[in-house]
């Protein structure tokens, strides 16, 4: 696994060896691997108008169905649950599905006014097999306090 930092955000992930990063926009950060077929996406900002991490993913999920509808794609949101990371911060977990044929693992955290987002996503047909590497990056994300 190689480490990426975001020193302006003030977070840490772990990424598959192989898989590339561009970094280029501090504030949208993508891992992916073209052989794979996978792609993980961070995203952060200012978000103080939120109080709670809740308020920010139903704000992010009612966005989400919004775009996706305006697409004439469907969005629909199969899983939801709160999950603390590795340094104790917590954060809510969506699994989503995105049609036709698409599915996302999203993170929402809300910390000292920095929204931050992980969305791995894969086509359907894929995710079985690329499901654990998503695991692993999404486990090793961490938030400075």
């Amino acid at each position: 696994m190689n480490i990426y930092t975001n020193t302006s955000w003030r977070w840490a992930i772990s990424y598959p060896a192989g898989w590339t990063i561009d970094g280029k926009d501090r504030d949208l950060i993508r891992i992916r691997s073209a052989a794979e077929n996978a792609l993980c996406s961070i995203h952060s900002g200012p978000m103080d108008r939120f109080n709670t991490v809740d308020e920010l993913t139903d704000f992010m999920i009612a966005h989400d169905e919004q775009f996706f509808k305006g697409n004439g794609q469907k969005y629909v949101v199969l899983a939801r649950r709160r999950i603390s990371l590795p340094n104790g911060i917590v954060g809510n977990d969506l699994l989503v599905e995105i049609g036709p044929g698409g599915r996302s693992r999203r993170i929402h955290v809300l910390q000292d006014g920095r929204g931050l987002a992980i969305d791995c996503e894969a086509y359907t047909k894929d995710w079985s097999r690329l499901e654990a590497s998503y695991q692993r990056v999404i486990a090793s994300f961490t938030v400075s306090k």
